[in-house]
């Protein structure tokens, strides 16, 4: 395992450990002068915080090991807790561990984790992650005019102007408006954004202000990708849990999703189709990632990632 990959892996480890621990400050390759032996100590990671009151102390060690790691490293970090004043102890190898040191471990509250990785020759794994990103595609206007006072507008639609919150729209920005207020479901699908007694004014007609009821179907069509990431991933020896490492690259033009290993599907159902190879463990299957934005002029910014 290469220096790099070995730190990789502890930063993922040390990122889940860190979870619920107040002000975690972590150290890689610490020095600790032992409280029994007196001598110093080496630690590859040494994460210190707080839960609640009171103070904590993990050390993480990562063994670059071709073999099961044995009872014997398992004795030698509980030996080191002990010297430090430790309130955890972690181990990771790529190699596993022989059920003494597994035994051992789960009778001295030492967590062991098997780590998986392509680089590691240990694992063929791909996780087929899916992207979706909705957008608006068309939108037409519908618009009543109930009262008796006589009502005119340009068969032109982008001369109209819509008056909304003390801020003035064209037809677009209101379509716009309508998707950044949640006033349609951000889901592919025909929608439709009602606004009554709405100010309407022409760009042509600029001191002449009318009132109308106003709906705007709008069709949100889902740009649907996929791609085939290899797996690297922790795996906790004590429950079998799978902590997965996952760096997702995505891009704003479709042109740049392919270039980078995308594939456009006209469909969730068809991307699901490609997704389902062999031998995919059930806790990979359903990656999906589905970004929700707010449109920013003509551009989209994301908001959040769901």
């Amino acid at each position: 395992m290469s220096s790099k990959k070995k730190g990789d892996l502890l930063e993922s480890i040390v990122s889940q450990l860190c979870s619920g621990i107040k002000d975690a400050k972590v150290t890689n390759d610490a020095k600790i002068k032992g409280q029994r032996s007196n001598i110093e100590r080496q630690i590859d990671v040494l994460i210190e915080g707080k839960v609640g009151a009171i103070n904590i102390k993990i050390v993480v060690e990562a063994k670059n090991y071709d073999r099961p790691v044995g009872i014997e490293k398992v004795e030698a970090l509980k030996t080191k807790l002990d010297d430090v004043i430790a309130n955890m102890g972690v181990i990771v190898c790529p190699s596993g561990y022989t059920q003494g040191a597994k035994n051992l471990a789960q009778s001295n509250g030492i967590k062991l984790f098997e780590v998986f990785d392509p680089e590691l020759g240990n694992s063929n794994l791909f996780i087929p992650l899916r992207y979706i990103s909705p957008e608006v595609r068309k939108y037409q206007f519908s618009i009543r005019h109930r009262s008796n006072v006589s009502f005119s507008m340009n068969e032109d639609l982008s001369t109209n102007r819509f008056h909304l919150d003390n801020e003035i729209f064209t037809p677009r920005e209101l379509v716009y408006y309508a998707w950044n207020k949640k006033l349609i479901p951000h889901s592919e699908g025909m929608h439709i954004a009602n606004f009554n007694a709405i100010a309407i004014s022409d760009v042509n007609r600029t001191n002449e202000i009318q009132y109308c009821e106003l709906e705007i179907k709008i069709d949100v069509k889902n740009n649907v990708f996929l791609k085939f990431i290899p797996a690297s991933f922790l795996k906790d020896i004590e429950n079998n849990q799978e902590h997965h490492n996952i760096k997702v690259d995505t891009y704003e033009k479709e042109e740049d999703m392919v270039k980078n290993g995308w594939e456009k599907f006209e469909s969730l159902e068809e991307a699901n189709k490609a997704a389902d190879i062999e031998n995919q463990p059930d806790s990979v299957r359903d990656f999906l990632i589905k970004v929700d934005y707010v449109y920013i002029g003509d551009k989209k910014e994301p908001s959040l990632i769901l």
